[in-house]
């Protein structure tokens, strides 16, 4: 008989490293690319209809679970007078899901990740309204005597 052969993987090193400042910066392709991702899977279960299976539904509860704690880390670091309504209530809804968890029941998994995937939605518009704001309040000169001037202005 053969001897079974055992591939042991050296120790890699990982550290976590955060990105929620990234996320409100005009980012390169890359985080673009990850927002589209995250905006997908949102507007996927926000459209589902009828029931994936519980494998197929626990992978996309943790996808959105990834997506929001990402989106919040990236609110986290939004100014407190800069951060608008929906994004102060979308953090206060992210930690009452993060706390409670999926209800019992049979709905209770159903329901989950349709909470969190609004709750994502949420925080990315928060995020994309702050980035808005930003780009548009660094394109005017500020005059305290007189009205703004368009930076691009003749």
């Amino acid at each position: 008989m053969s001897e079974q052969i055992q591939h042991v993987r050296p120790h890699e090193n990982t550290r976590a490293i955060p990105i929620g400042s990234l996320l409100l910066e005009d980012g390169p392709s890359v985080d673009r690319r990850a927002e589209r991702l995250a905006e997908g899977t949102i507007h996927r279960v926000l459209a589902m209809r009828d029931h994936p299976g519980e494998a197929e539904l626990a992978r996309i509860t943790n996808d959105l679970l990834t997506y929001c704690t990402v989106l919040a880390n990236g609110l986290d670091t939004v100014p407190d007078g800069d951060l608008c309504t929906r994004g102060q209530a979308a953090l206060v809804a992210w930690d009452q899901l993060r706390t409670d968890g999926p209800a019992d029941g049979p709905l209770g998994t159903w329901s989950y990740p349709r909470h969190l995937a609004h709750c994502a939605r949420d925080m990315m518009t928060a995020i994309r309204e702050y980035r808005q704001n930003a780009a548009s309040a660094a394109r005017f000169i500020g005059r305290t005597v007189l009205p703004p001037v368009a930076t691009d202005t003749p």
